[in-house]
């Protein structure tokens, strides 16, 4: 095994599996004739040398030689084997550590570069080594990124310029926010801060000569120093914005509750696969709305109720509350709705609901849910393993078909604690909610069961240390320390790992993650504050007349039993199928990747469930790349361009007070709860000092360190002590 060192003029250097993605695209810059930086690149045979503990002296060695051949100030930067893809970058991703002086701070930046490579691998879910840029440091005056086309738009008549004084790694990581221009020409449009306007043009000429070069757009990070530009990397921008049509007509909202964040084509396609099953519970209950109509559009999801009775396009007033009631007593759809309701409030049919999920439902779920997980999906052969992903969509529609049912009893019980306590008090729906704290088993099973782990963590000598020395590894370094502790961390990790952060089956779960595993097993939560209940509960009670506290002490009671079913159900029959579907989903793009058919196993997170199964079945495997680009396209274009709240003329709910009392009984607590799930957006404050604005998650105050979270891929930031603020959670994130 050889460990020597590699200039960028190598011709091995321009061999991105020697020397990874960055390096090589370095290499073929400096053959290029642009001035790029002198650099040394330590290569994978060398790095994978060093998995961890104590510096190899190999490594030291080559090292050593660097620093000595590049001066006194360095830049380390690593470079991935699995960077700069046909369909993704990963830009910042991987780790540079700038301003590095001598031999023992260049090794534990390399360490560190090492590290953060291997945690950035397990989280994308990639495979491949990490090799070493050792960097001459430009002293820069100014630095940045230029895009050969506009990020933002997709216009390629542009060079767009992000820029700052000094060092540019603070811009490119987002710590700062730098000028923001655009070139077209010789035209600068934007303002420039103290950057020349000549050097923005070569900046910019430079960037499109490495268009030319390369045959693509670009993404080229570069440094101005005393009036020359540095090239410091340049990678293929792998993703342009799209523009995606929006839906035509009236009444569509865009569904900020359930996904405040762009969802992927996959888990879109599994919620639209499973979206029958809510129709057919509310035709069970026979309500007034038959269902969401949802349209699709680069992951933003915009949906409109279907009425059971008229157009879900009509913005038209609904009529007179006196005309429904007549029309519920005439109107043949509007009758067989009335019976289904009687019928359903005759059979009790939401509790019945709720004993089913208790003496048959949340056992029989856990139990498929189980044998589906145990599978070993590698030694499926492809018809088995599309009829494991048969097997799991099932599942995911008899989850769906259950929750929503569940759904009916717990829009009953909280409109009836609701209308009491707002209309008796008018408390608000944080103040309601406190009521509530604690009152969530299924949200604390997890953290309860790791708090045995935790503890025998803390016990083990050295596993604490090991933990925080390689946190990507969690059971591999405490099989090291304890087997039987490793053992109960894997079945940890199969009883609570596999479950969804949020409702995109598309984006990894927390067994796939397992750095955040490391920090759950070194840092408890915060005991479950039962007293805030109890003591809000007390003030409701109090301040109510006394005519109406055994009402409220029954109401109270029956909300919170539905509430704990309304976590626990979300788990057990949502979270769990979607995240079987999206491990059959990993092991059909392994494969598909191994056929050439897709460039990377996450890739196949744009494709559909119904893509995916044809294209291992042979039956589809043309142009499935292209509609992955498309589809990134799509969505990089909605997370610049945010689709607007609503789509054409909005009609207003009906007023179901003239109704047959049946019908009002089992329409209004949903048509309420429908309201609380798809809440009007939240206005922006007049006060100039308030940065977000937002709903509490509970009444009273908070103190500490914001972590603002806007997405599944940052929830890694998040520390002990934090006070969140997200744009939605789901039970899981407990």
């Amino acid at each position: 095994m050889s460990h020597e060192l590699l200039t960028l003029d190598d011709p091995r250097s321009l061999d991105s599996a020697t020397v990874g993605a960055k390096a090589a695209g370095l290499a073929r810059l400096r053959a290029a004739g642009f001035d790029v930086p002198d650099a040394f690149v330590v290569p994978v045979d060398c790095t994978r040398a060093w998995p961890a503990g104590r510096v190899p002296e190999a490594v030291r060695r080559v090292v050593e030689n660097a620093c000595d051949a590049l001066g006194p100030r360095l830049a380390v930067r690593s470079s991935a084997t699995w960077e700069d893809g046909s369909t993704r970058a990963h830009a910042g991703a991987t780790e540079t550590v700038l301003d590095v002086r001598g031999t023992e701070a260049a090794l534990a930046a390399v360490r560190r570069c090492l590290d953060a490579g291997e945690t950035a691998r397990h989280s994308l879910g990639e495979r491949g080594d990490v090799a070493i840029v050792l960097q001459r440091l430009v002293d820069a005056d100014h630095a940045g990124v230029a895009f050969t086309a506009d990020p933002l738009t997709g216009d390629r008549n542009v060079v767009r310029l992000a820029a700052t004084e000094g060092l540019g790694e603070a811009l490119v990581q987002g710590d700062v926010i730098g000028s923001d221009v655009t070139v077209t020409g010789d035209e600068i449009d934007g303002d420039l801060g103290t950057l020349l306007p000549e050097h923005a043009r070569n900046v910019a000429k430079i960037a499109r000569d490495i268009e030319a070069a390369f045959g693509r757009p670009q993404d080229v990070e570069w440094a101005v120093a005393d009036g020359r530009v540095h090239v410091l990397q340049a990678r293929p921008i792998t993703v342009l914005p799209i523009e995606p049509k929006l839906p035509e007509g009236n009444n569509w909202q865009k569904d900020v509750a359930h996904y405040p964040e762009p969802l992927t084509p996959f888990g879109y396609s599994l919620m639209a696969a499973c979206s029958e099953q809510v129709r057919s519970v509310f035709d069970e209950m026979g309500l007034l709305v038959r269902g969401l109509e949802e349209r699709f559009v680069g992951g933003e999801v915009y949906g409109r109720v279907v009425p059971a009775m008229g157009s879900a396009n009509s913005a038209a007033k609904p009529p007179p509350a006196p005309v429904l009631g007549v029309a519920a007593r005439l109107v043949p759809a509007m009758r067989r709705r009335t019976a289904a309701a009687r019928a359903a409030l005759d059979a009790d049919l939401p509790q019945r609901w709720v004993d089913q999920w208790h003496a048959v439902d949340r056992s029989e779920m856990t139990q498929r849910a189980d044998r589906l997980l145990a599978v070993d999906l590698d030694a499926l052969d492809d018809t088995q393993l599309l009829e494991h992903g048969d097997a799991c969509i099932a599942l995911a529609r008899r989850g769906h078909q259950i929750h929503f049912r569940l759904v009916m009893p717990l829009a009953q019980r909280l409109h009836r604690l609701h209308s009491l306590v707002a209309d008796e008090l008018g408390w608000d729906d944080a103040s309601i909610g406190t009521m509530f704290a604690g009152h969530s088993p299924a949200t604390r099973a997890a953290d309860e069961a790791m708090a045995g782990l935790r503890d025998r963590v803390r016990r083990l000598p050295g596993a604490t240390a090991a933990l925080e020395r390689d946190p990507a590894h969690p059971a591999e370094v405490l099989e090291a320390l304890d087997p039987a502790l490793a053992d109960d961390l894997r079945t940890w990790t199969a009883q609570h790992g596999w479950a969804m952060v949020n409702y995109d089956a598309g984006v990894p779960v927390l067994a796939e993650r397992p750095t955040m595993i490391s920090r759950l097993l070194l840092h408890g939560s915060e005991p479950t504050d039962f007293a805030a209940a109890s003591e809000a509960a007390d003030r409701a009670r109090r301040a109510l007349p006394a005519r109406r506290r055994a009402e409220f002490d029954h109401a109270l009671r029956e909300a919170r039993a539905i509430y704990a079913v309304r976590d626990d159900n979300t788990i057990v029959v949502g979270d769990r199928p979607l995240a079987l579907l999206r491990r059959w989903m990993l092991a059909v793009g392994t494969r598909l990747v191994a056929r050439n058919l897709v460039p990377a196993r996450d890739d196949v997170a744009y494709l559909t469930f119904e893509e995916l199964q044809r294209a291992l079945a042979g039956e589809e495997t043309d142009d499935l790349t292209e509609r992955i680009v498309r589809r990134r396209g799509e969505e990089a274009w909605v997370r610049a361009h945010p689709g607007p709240s609503h789509l054409g003329e909005q009609g207003a709910p009906p007023d179901t007070s003239r109704l047959p009392r049946a019908l009002r009984q089992v329409n209004e607590p949903v048509l309420w709860i429908i309201g609380h799930e798809y809440p009007p957006p939240v206005e922006t404050p007049d006060d100039a000092d308030v940065l977000l604005a937002g709903v509490p998650a509970s009444a009273g105050v908070a103190e500490g360190r914001v972590r603002i979270i806007r997405g599944y891929e940052e929830m890694d930031r998040f520390q002990q002590g934090d006070v969140l603020v997200c744009q939605v959670t789901s039970p899981s994130w407990a």
